[in-house]
């Protein structure tokens, strides 16, 4: 057959054209090298996929990679930490990728139990709040900080009382008679938190942390589940809050100061009626109770007639209060090395409140050093001293008298100019006597991390967390009277608290799709308090005994050689624990974690002496699916669940044994009785957890949140109710074998960027917690079993944690201003009774949370936190006895009462005692709903206006930045609450009270409101 040449033409043109398709389309083996565009280094983990088709790969711990493709492909590198990007292959068989990463919430590393994970990786609910949240704020300690910035964790601060601590509670309170507040661990040292070493001496707890800087502080993390507290086994009910500090960093040595400099006044001053208002009440109550003419001179308070009384006028809250100073100094470095890092810290503070002679003086210095002995072995020392100096008053001598027994018909001084001794003179006390608590607190730990293969960490510490406190009070010869003078007494404490771990960490990642993680330990703490039998006092002294040691420690030796006093241990405990956790990560989108942990504790009886507590949890990372890659929307979304077991065993030592002492004497000589019932089979209290969350970046991660579900059921209460008189016993710890108290709950945290600019940054954020608490079974326990404080609140069967037991106040009758009560059954009486009360109000909120703004405009920033309260109550013990007839102190708020028959008041006629109100016999009596609030409230906690320096401006100093802020801390309060403060504490009794009481006041101080300048320098 004959080809013509244009056939020949045609042929070889199709040859080549279907040459180059084969060649095209053929899989050619293409290698490459991934780098991250900021630093360089490689890129592992990224995922290399063939576009339109199911080809992929991931980059190895090099960052390369191997995939076959046709040169004309193209290729998708993706990865969470990076993003997505397009290369197309032109042809090359090798390729050098450079990739920018895309920091996401869920890179950022979190601290959790024994270790660090990226928040990827964590399973559980754990809030984080940064270190500079902490410090840049005045609160009283760095807890009271967190209120607001962490969702599910209710911080209430105590009072306007310098150095004050608040009560702390995440997701609810599920103890009754034990501690509710949560585990604090500093650098992996649990550490004395305990609010009642000195009880309520003065009006007021001891807060042990108040000694601690907030500048140390690098992050807080509060573990609120059980997967997250579960490592923490038998201390983990109520929550963990971890606190890392500072640690020092590469490069040559850097500096910080800052300062803090500002008033302090009161949030808001309770208003009284002034003397010749109360003198015109007295007259009131005196004809309310059917007398004539003046006010006999037996009924006028302190033994002044009717013209006396009625020409004094003191203003006791304006003699006990002043306008406070704030001075505060810190300075730190931080040095680095290849070999060695080094961080040291050191502040100095005078925080005075608005009360005269209260103030908080704080003195610490921190040194942290990591040390690479070899590359697979290096050393960490973790150093700190903190003393707190708390210049205390008597709380019911001052502040709380003036809104109390210090009447304004009262005077100062006598006639004489001695001090008046009518009643309780706070000026003669504040003049005459000296009360401080000084804490010596030393915190250390030394840990050794050693390497012996690669991917096995192995890490043995040793910690001791020291507190020498003491209490010294000094009365002169004016308050004793007695011809040996004044007199000085120390009342001093030592809490030991020793800790030692060692844990095994293993990393194994048999291939690029999964991941292991675990972790052996072992852990083991003593803790120790010793006193003395009582104070060493010495008379004819003119100072306190913290001016003259040697007064002191002549003093001591002389008891103790007597025999007088001895240095005795009050409490006694340790515990021994064994744990374990897992970590598994499947294609870096599916997490699990399970970890348990035996507790063996010797506040426990033979029966129950060890505890086991398991948790379990998971985390799915949608976005890492197919079906969310590509959706431009969504930058992560984490779904986590969680269950396990935790429990609580804060309750003293020594309970669950048959104890005797020696307290009485027989013929002369002393004899031995039981003071203890005992109980062998006393044991853990112990939550079982449940939590779903999920959270979430949208929108280029200008929205980032989280949502939460909890539930938490509390079994095995532990209990310490009154018992039958016939057994000789007042009280006996014990479980409550089939109660049960539930929490559960919603959670909502979120932020929005709504601009970003190079000049112009706006954000918005907030939270809010929905907390419902109820106690599901209570068994035989009645309702007067266990009280609150000052038989203000109860526990019963299907009410809160805390429900107030009150008569019900209906109204007043217009017709004779007497009081109308409702009795059990509802129904109208006037005749008042305690069989009336009925369950009624809650100590507990329904919501709580906090909203917060950041605007940053070129070198200018403006941030405020708002912080609420929604729900609940508050119970003013002190308002029934703030009348007349009580020779207290009148509220204005109170003037709004019965004077004539036809009027509608609020408040029922004034009367000269509450034993003329049918059925009533004393003031103590006087329980009811009359004095029971609304405790929400709206509170401008924080408002900060700073201003960056200019580099151009500072660049002839030695500082590298600059920035200069003021600042105030609860500026404004919206509340319906008629008293001083919706925001309250009182001092409380017991843990028990804590639990039960935390929203009742009496006489609260109201809380401090400060005024700030600061400066901060680096150089």
């Amino acid at each position: 057959m004959k080809i013509s040449p244009k056939q020949i033409w045609k042929i070889c043109i199709m040859l080549f054209f279907s040459g180059l398709s084969v060649t095209a389309f053929s899989q050619n083996s293409i290698s490459g090298i991934v780098t991250n565009s900021k630093d360089g280094l490689p890129a592992k983990g990224v995922t290399v996929t063939l576009k339109g088709s199911s080809t992929a790969t991931q980059t190895n711990e090099l960052g390369a990679f191997n995939i076959s493709a046709p040169l004309n492909g193209t290729l998708i590198f993706s990865s969470v930490s990076y993003g997505r990007q397009e290369v197309a292959i032109n042809g090359k068989i090798s390729m050098a990728i450079s990739i920018t990463s895309t920091t996401t919430s869920l890179d950022e590393v979190v601290v959790i139990g024994y270790g660090t994970q990226k928040r990827r990786e964590v399973t559980g609910a754990i809030a984080k709040v940064s270190g500079d949240k902490l410090s840049s704020v005045a609160a009283p300690s760095f807890e009271a900080a967190l209120q607001g910035k962490a969702v599910g964790v209710q911080v209430v601060q105590g009072s306007g009382l310098a150095g004050s601590g608040s009560v702390i509670r995440i997701r609810g309170v599920g103890s009754i008679s034990a501690g509710g507040d949560p585990l604090y661990v500093v650098d992996g040292i649990p550490i004395t938190s305990d609010q009642f070493l000195r009880g309520d001496a003065g009006g007021m707890n001891q807060n042990p942390l108040a000694s601690i800087n907030p500048n140390d502080i690098e992050s807080v993390e509060v573990l609120k589940d059980a997967g997250a507290a579960g490592i923490y086994g038998s201390r983990g009910a109520n929550g963990v809050i971890l606190i890392t500090t500072k640690r020092g960093k590469s490069g040559k040595p850097k500096f910080s100061y800052s300062n803090k400099l500002g008033l302090v006044t009161y949030t808001n001053k309770p208003e009284f009626v002034n003397g010749k208002e109360y003198m015109q009440l007295k007259q009131e109550a005196w004809q309310n109770d059917g007398n004539v003419g003046e006010v006999g001179s037996n009924f006028i308070p302190g033994g002044l007639t009717f013209a006396q009384a009625s020409s004094n006028n003191t203003d006791w809250w304006k003699e006990v209060t002043r306008i406070g100073f704030i001075n505060e100094h810190n300075l730190s470095m931080t040095y680095g090395t290849k070999k060695l890092k080094t961080f040291l810290g050191t502040t100095y503070g005078n925080s005075e409140s608005y009360i005269k002679r209260n103030s908080y003086e704080r003195q610490a210095v921190r040194l942290n050093l990591d040390y690479n002995i070899i590359d697979n072995l290096k050393i960490s020392l973790n150093s700190a001293y903190n003393k707190g100096i708390n210049n205390r008053i008597d709380n019911y001598q001052t502040i709380a008298a003036a809104q109390s027994n210090l009447l304004p018909i009262y005077p100062i001084y006598n006639a004489d100019g001695t001090y008046s001794t009518i009643s309780g003179n706070p000026v003669r006390y504040l003049n005459e006597t000296k009360y401080r608590n000084t804490d010596n607190r030393y915190l250390g730990g030394v840990a050794l991390e050693f390497s012996p293969i690669k991917d096995l960490m192995i890490r043995a510490s040793g910690s001791l967390d020291y507190l020498e406190s003491f209490d010294d009070q000094y009365e002169s010869k004016i308050i004793t009277g007695d011809a040996r003078g004044g007199i000085a007494k120390r009342y001093p404490l030592w809490v030991t608290n020793y800790n030692a771990n060692l844990t095994a960490n293993y990393l194994w990642t048999p291939n690029t799709q999964n991941k292991f993680n675990f972790l052996l330990g072992t852990e083991t703490q003593e803790s120790k308090i010793k006193n003395t039998n009582g104070d060493i006092y010495s008379w004819g002294q003119e100072e306190p005994l913290y001016k003259n040691k040697r007064i002191y420690q002549d003093s001591l030796n002389r008891f103790i050689d007597n025999g007088s006093r001895k240095k005795q241990v009050v409490d006694n405990s340790t515990f021994v624990s064994f744990f374990g956790r897992i970590n598994y990560t499947l294609k870096e989108k599916y997490v699990f974690q399970f970890s348990a942990r035996m507790d063996g504790s010797s506040k426990f009886g033979p029966n129950n002496k060890y505890g086991f507590f398991p948790a379990a949890s998971a985390a799915w990372l949608l976005s890492e699916e197919k079906f969310l890659q590509n959706c431009k929307t969504i930058n992560s979304l984490k779904l986590r669940a969680s269950y396990g077991i935790v429990g609580n065993s804060n309750i003293p030592t020594g309970r669950y044994y048959y104890g005797y002492g020696s307290t009485r004497n027989y013929n002369g000589s002393p004899v031995l009785e039981p003071n203890n019932i005992g109980n062998p089979d006393l044991k853990w209290e112990t939550l079982r957890n449940f939590d779903l969350g999920l959270d979430f970046s949208l929108f280029n991660n200008r929205l980032s949140g989280e949502f939460s579900y909890y539930r938490k059921v509390t079994v095995d209460q532990l209990l310490e109710p009154g018992l039958g008189a016939s057994t000789g016993f007042q009280k006996s710890w014990r479980n409550l074998e089939g109660g049960k108290i539930l929490n559960e709950g919603l959670e909502l945290s979120l932020n929005y960027l709504l601009i970003k600019s190079k000049d112009l940054k706006i954000s918005l954020g907030g939270n809010i917690s929905r907390n419902y608490n109820e106690v599901l079974k209570l068994g035989p326990i009645g309702p007067d079993a266990l009280q609150g404080g000052f038989n203000d609140t109860r526990i019963a069967e299907g009410y809160p944690v805390g429900t107030n037991f009150l008569v019900r106040y209906f109204g007043v009758d217009p017709k004779d201003g007497l009081p109308i009560w409702l009795d059990r059954n509802g129904k109208q009486t006037k005749n008042f009774s305690l069989d009336h009360r009925v369950l009624v109000g809650k100590v507990l909120p329904d919501f709580s949370g906090g909203i917060n703004s950041d605007i940053q405009f070129k070198g200018f920033e403006l941030r405020s936190l708002w912080t609420f309260v929604s729900g609940g109550n508050i119970y003013d013990g002190s308002a029934k006895y703030q009348n007349v007839g009580n020779n207290w102190n009148v509220r204005r708020d109170l003037l709004d009462r019965w004077v004539k028959p036809g009027d509608m008041a609020k408040y029922p006629r004034l009367t000269s005692s509450v034993t003329n109100y049918p059925g009533l016999g004393t003031n103590d009596n006087y329980n009811s709903t009359m004095f029971l609030y609304d405790a929400s409230f709206v509170r401008l906690r924080e408002l900060v206006l700073g201003y960056n320096i200019p580099q151009g401006l500072i660049k002839r100093t030695p500082f590298t930045s600059a920035k200069v802020s003021v600042s105030g801390y609860n500026l404004l309060t919206f509340s319906k609450y008629p008293g001083a403060d919706p925001e309250i504490t009182r001092d409380f009794q017991n843990p028990q009270d804590r639990n039960m009481s935390p929203n009742i006041t009496y006489l609260t101080p109201t809380q401090s409101k400060t005024f700030i300048f600061s400066l901060n320098l680096n150089f």
